[in-house]
């Protein structure tokens, strides 16, 4: 980072916010945390943070789990802290976007709120319903501001459009999301070697299809299968270096469909769909795709996360010698090497206007990025759940690891993990993968330049952009007139309802009509905000 946050936050002060500037610093004054030190002299934390146990409301909903004070590892954070939250939220609730809303018609805002969207809570922060943390952050919170020190992207998806930060953000260790996965044990039989570009990736899909690596005298191996749901899209281009929104190469946004790359893929695509090399059922199969093609024994290749490699145990005695591995993104037509999923940071949780005691929580924020708060967040307890060993590496205990549930599932069945804002150090996954996943994430977090380093988050096959109040609005009217037109125009050409030679120019004609061009403005003009934000 260019600048220290110190630089960013006296620069920060010149900006007039939304809310009552005075008001976190007033209300500082009054609390007797802030004349409590956050570090002990020797660097270490200094607990507890307040003398008294104090209570504060929540609002968190994360995968439709209501935030629990009786999970184990917040109770523990109780106990070292002496704070503690009580969700306001009814355990029976699982619609976040529902009592969310409710929330804020009510007019009585919990004292800390985390919500799935970033451009919502963003939105609550200019309206004045978050107060900015930048102060509060210089100040009583150094993990968190040596955080944002280190780390561009924290920084970056922290800062609003204002130049304020109303919420601290989940943070992400490892680089890596979704790897390509491909049957092994296929690729033997059928005497192939590993694919090390679009074109011999093709070559194996067809033999795939062609040749019964199942050995069960049936053509009916699907080579190509996604259980990404709604971007299935997107998963195929990426071998193409496209997709169907928008990309940023060298500075400069870019909507994919409009280019030659989107073109040349679709073309790729139309003929693997017709030939048998897509699943048959892409648009329809869902989610369960992954659980369905590779215990019939008959997919063959996917673009997913770490927990592909799982099957290659769950399935061992049903199938054989069915072995998933990982291997680096094909290089694509033009022969570049690009891996487009990637971890960023993601939404956490702010402090409201409701809050009459700030100092504190910033300070339990803080706490979970300190050594021992990310211990908890991303281990459980020691003792409970892991173990440190003889060279001071963590380890699960064979109950977690071999436990009924998933490591991930156990891990926020206690309350770890929790969509809130801590530093996801990817340790705790590295220590629950087994010798193919550890080999995937090996492989990939081995060659950052697979990833763009420039490129704003990119999640789920769309850009996550911070907008101007005026921008936001006009961009998704926009959107909402040209996103479903493409998507639909996509699959009728991809499943031959639709003739996509015929089409295109026509495409392309309407979507100048409908405000492709001002819509990627307003995305440069965000994208150049990001690169410049928490500098």
């Amino acid at each position: 980072m260019k600048k220290t946050i110190i630089i960013m936050l006296a620069l920060l002060a010149l900006c007039t916010p939304v809310f009552a500037g005075g008001q976190s610093e007033t209300t500082a004054a009054k609390t007797t945390a802030s004349s409590t030190p956050t570090l002990n002299p020797d660097g270490s934390f200094h607990l507890p943070i307040v003398d008294s146990p104090k209570e504060f409301t929540i609002f968190l909903n994360f995968n439709n789990m209501p935030f629990d004070s009786n999970w184990k590892v917040w109770k523990k954070l109780a106990a070292d802290t002496n704070v503690s939250f009580k969700s306001v939220i009814s355990q029976s609730n699982s619609n976040e976007t529902e009592a969310y809303n409710l929330m804020l018609s009510s007019g009585n805002l919990a004292d800390v709120i985390g919500y799935v969207s970033t451009a919502d809570l963003e939105s609550l922060g200019r309206d004045g319903g978050l107060i900015a943390l930048n102060d509060l952050i210089d100040e009583y919170a150094p993990n968190i501001k040596k955080m944002m020190e280190e780390d561009p992207k924290f920084a970056q998806y922290a800062t609003s459009t204002d130049g304020n930060i109303y919420f601290i953000p989940k943070n992400q260790g490892l680089k890596a999301a979704e790897y390509w996965w491909i049957r092994n044990d296929w690729l033997q039989k059928l005497g192939l070697e590993v694919p090390t570009t679009v074109d011999e990736f093709e070559k194996v899909m067809y033999a795939f299809r062609n040749n019964d690596p199942n050995g069960n005298g049936v053509k009916d191996e699907i080579p190509l299968f996604d259980r990404a749901g709604w971007k299935m899209p997107e998963e195929y281009l990426y071998l193409f270096d496209s997709s169907t929104g928008f990309y940023t190469r060298n500075g400069v946004v870019e909507f994919e469909p409009l280019e030659e790359n989107f073109r040349y893929g679709v073309r790729k695509l139309i003929q693997w769909y017709k030939d048998g090399i897509l699943d048959p059922e892409i648009f329809t199969r869902g989610n369960k795709s992954r659980d369905v093609l590779l215990a019939a024994n008959i997919g063959g290749c996917t673009h997913d996360w770490v927990s592909t490699s799982e099957y290659n145990v769950k399935l061992a005695k049903e199938i054989p010698g069915l072995e998933m591995i990982a291997i680096a993104p094909p290089a694509d037509q033009n022969g570049v090497v690009k891996e487009r999923t990637e971890r960023f940071p993601g939404v956490g949780w702010g402090i409201s206007s409701a809050c009459k005691d700030p100092v504190t929580v910033i300070k339990f924020f803080d706490y979970l990025f300190s050594e021992a708060g990310s211990a908890l967040m991303n281990w459980g307890i020691e003792g409970e759940e892991y173990y440190v060993d003889e060279n001071g590496n963590k380890k699960f205990y064979d109950s977690v690891l071999h436990g009924s549930q998933s490591v991930v599932g156990y891990l926020r069945s206690i309350g770890a993990l929790y969509r809130v804002g801590f530093n996801q150090d990817g340790g705790y996954e590295l220590a629950s993968m087994n010798k193919w996943g550890f080999a995937a994430s090996e492989l990939y977090e081995g060659h950052p330049e697979w990833f763009l380093s420039d490129q704003p988050p990119y999640a789920d096959g769309e850009l996550d952009m911070k907008y101007q109040p005026d921008d936001e609005a006009r961009y998704k009217r926009i959107m909402n007139n040209i996103k479903p037109y493409v998507e639909e125009k996509f699959q009728s050409w991809i499943i031959g309802t639709a003739d996509f030679e015929a089409d295109y120019d026509k495409f392309i004609s309407e979507l100048h009509s409908r405000g492709i061009d001002e819509a990627i403005a307003i995305n440069q003009k965000a994208y150049d905000y990001y690169m410049s934000a928490g500098k």
